[in-house]
């Protein structure tokens, strides 16, 4: 059963995801959930170079800005993110508005800003967390230099 621990980031997770040695964290994935027009829960991942925590309560996302996550923001205004990884569990939820549709260098990309309501932890004693959801990617010059683009963009942020 999942605790309610407040309306900020613990200290360990706005440290995870302030966007400071993000190079550690390649090959994980967030995973994101909306809600479409339908009713049905969406899920979607995005990287650690697409997320940044900028204090305690706000979260700046980079979402492709025709898909179909964007649009469930736009039209809810409701986000869950689920921060997953050996020993820990989170759910982050939260508020979200679209701050810009368009990031500088990289046009087809939107930037999300989540104002958190609830952070709640998801950990039984007796059901550790070995691990989250990891992906891999071929070594491609300009996937690497995309994702550096977006990171950057979204830390400069609004």
């Amino acid at each position: 059963m999942s605790q309610f621990l407040g309306k900020e980031l613990t200290t360990e997770l706005f440290e995870r995801l302030k966007g400071m040695d993000v190079g550690s964290k390649a090959g994980k994935a967030i995973v994101i959930v909306t809600v479409d027009d339908q009713g049905w829960a969406h899920p979607a991942m995005l990287s650690y170079y697409e997320v940044v925590a900028k204090d305690r309560s706000r979260i700046d996302l980079a979402i492709g800005k025709t898909s179909t996550t964007a649009k469930n923001l736009r039209g809810t205004g409701k986000i869950t993110l689920l921060i997953t990884d050996s020993g820990m569990n989170y759910y982050l939820k939260g508020g979200v508005r679209e701050i810009r549709e368009s990031m500088g260098g990289v046009s087809f990309m939107s930037l999300f800003r989540v104002e958190l309501e609830k952070v709640l932890e998801d950990q039984e004693p007796d059901a550790a967390i070995i691990s989250g959801v990891t992906f891999s990617r071929p070594q491609k010059k300009e996937a690497s230099e995309l994702a550096e683009k977006i990171f950057a963009e979204l830390r400069r942020g609004s």
